[in-house]
């Protein structure tokens, strides 16, 4: 059994879900209220919509007082390949956030609630981490539907609280995701790259 240590805060940034229309209000906040209410897991939010804005709010999560409390960063954008997208326009590269967080994710965990935006080389994954520091990336290798992906975010990051973010511990929270929570992170391709160390999800035969 999991031991439960100290809550784990999340410090959530979410870009627009909907480019053509900008009275929609889908957002990932429901799940993080749910968490700080039945998990008492606390949180801090902002959107983003340009890169000044995203690089603003990252730069106060960079505050060692900041990550301390919550180490985990969710990025909730639409995404592709190696980036996720501000805007209907504006990208933002994994190799662009690990040279603005460049040293300052240490024991931090980097989650993206995005498409595709971890489907890339096991080695391109590895050197975000050690250029970040982060103890590990997780996210999705294909293209995901919001009701699943939003329900998948929820299940990880209750499980993210169940041990110490280190190697063993990531190994020990991914092992509980694979096997509590059903083939969900199957069907998305949910992928934890941990260190020097990546899991993919077993593939039906």
């Amino acid at each position: 059994m999991a031991i439960r240590t100290k809550k784990k805060g999340i410090y959530c940034l979410e870009g627009p879900w909907n480019h053509n229309n900008i009275q929609d209000k889908s957002t990932v906040l429901p799940i993080l209220d749910l968490l700080k209410k039945s998990a008492n897991c606390d949180y801090i939010y902002h959107d983003c919509a340009t890169k000044s804005e995203l690089e603003y709010y990252l730069d106060k999560w960079k505050n060692k007082i900041i990550n301390t409390k919550y180490p985990i960063l969710y990025l909730a954008f639409h995404g592709e390949k190696g980036c996720i997208f501000l805007n209907h326009k504006d990208k933002y590269s994994l190799e662009e956030l690990s040279t603005f967080l460049e040293g300052k994710c240490l024991s931090k965990v980097i989650y993206f609630g995005s498409c595709s935006t971890l489907n890339l080389e096991k080695r391109v994954v590895e050197n975000f981490l050690e250029k970040t520091g982060a103890i590990a990336a997780i996210g999705y290798k294909n293209e995901i539907n919001w009701i699943q992906s939003t329900v998948c975010d929820l299940f990880v990051f209750e499980a993210l609280q169940n041990d110490k973010l280190d190697s063993k511990g990531i190994d020990k929270i991914h092992n509980i995701i694979v096997s509590h929570y059903g083939n969900l992170h199957k069907l998305l391709e949910l992928t934890v790259v941990i260190n020097n160390r990546q899991y993919f999800p077993r593939r039906r035969s």
